[in-house]
């Protein structure tokens, strides 16, 4: 069994840790994967679209305004759980998951 982050959205529900014998899960709502907004994005191209800002439950995606473009996404990884949430709406498939990078000690 694999985790497919950009397959839809998790809840942190923990009913996978629940349900798990192997003690692979930690104790916070949070991934070890970012999500990432890539080229493909429709602002790209010219098209308004705010449906990844819209989906993301932590407000971890906000709308950089441009003038005579589309507001561009601007994401937050400090404030976002790799829930995937984003992902699973974005209508471009431009959102996929990355590994989080790790804090200085």
């Amino acid at each position: 069994m694999a985790m497919l982050p950009d397959a839809g959205e998790c809840t942190f529900c923990f009913d996978c840790e629940n349900a798990c014998p192997e003690n692979v899960f930690a104790d916070e709502a949070s991934m070890a994967h970012v999500m990432e907004i890539n080229g493909d994005c429709f602002v790209q191209a010219g098209i308004a679209c705010m449906t990844c800002r819209d989906a993301c439950p932590e407000e971890a995606i906000t709308m950089k305004p441009r003038i005579g473009a589309p507001f561009q996404p601007q994401l937050d990884t400090a404030s976002c759980t790799g829930c995937a949430a984003c992902s699973s709406a974005c209508p471009a498939g431009a959102i996929r998951a990355v590994e989080r990078e790790k804090e200085d000690a």
